[in-house]
This record gives structure tokens, C-alpha cells and sequence, in this order.
């Protein structure tokens, strides 16, 4: 496909949005997928380096309100709502993946 493209002279750009990215977008959008779960539970390092509320992340809301404040219903509710953020991020990373498979 490279050679193909320097033959027609594409050039850097054409080359990678046109061959390189599609390429490696099923494997760019798994790892986009780990990451963003990923960063919904994030806690141990926020909560080790910072007890600031400035830094207060998801996780450490829920910790608290879990925990310090002891409203275990309204965090387990939180933490399904987290979740179903992160299940419709998810869906729509597959099908953006889905959409430029097709092309």
C-alpha cells in the first residue's frame, strides 16, 4: 500500500489518515477503551499524593461517600452511574471503530 501511495505521489498526510491510521484503528481503539476505564479508577495514587478536594476524583467521591459518610446506598447508585457512563463511552468508541471498518 506504501509503495502504491509513493507511486501516486501521496503525500505524508494523505499517506497516514488514508492507510497508517486506518490500519491501526482497531487495536488504537482497544487501547483507547483500557485507558478511558482506566481513568474512571484511577484512586490509589489521587488519594496516597493528595487529600486536597481540589484533586477529588470520581473514585474518591465514592470512597467518601462509601466510607467517611457511610451513605452506601447513594455510592453503590453513583458508582452504577459511573458504569453506565463508561459502558455508553464505550459503545460509542465501537462504533466509531464500526464506522471506519466500513469505509
Amino acid at each position: 500500500l506504501y509503495e502504491a501511495a509513493e507511486i501516486d505521489r501521496a503525500g505524508p498526510f494523505y499517506t497516514f489518515f488514508r492507510i497508517t491510521l486506518p490500519l491501526v484503528a482497531p487495536i488504537l481503539m482497544i487501547a483507547i477503551i483500557f485507558r478511558t476505564m482506566e481513568a474512571f479508577k484511577t484512586f490509589d495514587h489521587a488519594y496516597i499524593l493528595s487529600t486536597q478536594p481540589t484533586t477529588e476524583l470520581i473514585a474518591i467521591r465514592l470512597y467518601k461517600m462509601a466510607f467517611l459518610e457511610w451513605q452506601t446506598g447513594m455510592s453503590s447508585a453513583f458508582a452504577y452511574i459511573v458504569l453506565i457512563v463508561v459502558v455508553a463511552i464505550t459503545n460509542i468508541y465501537v462504533k466509531y471503530l464500526n464506522k471506519a471498518k466500513a469505509r
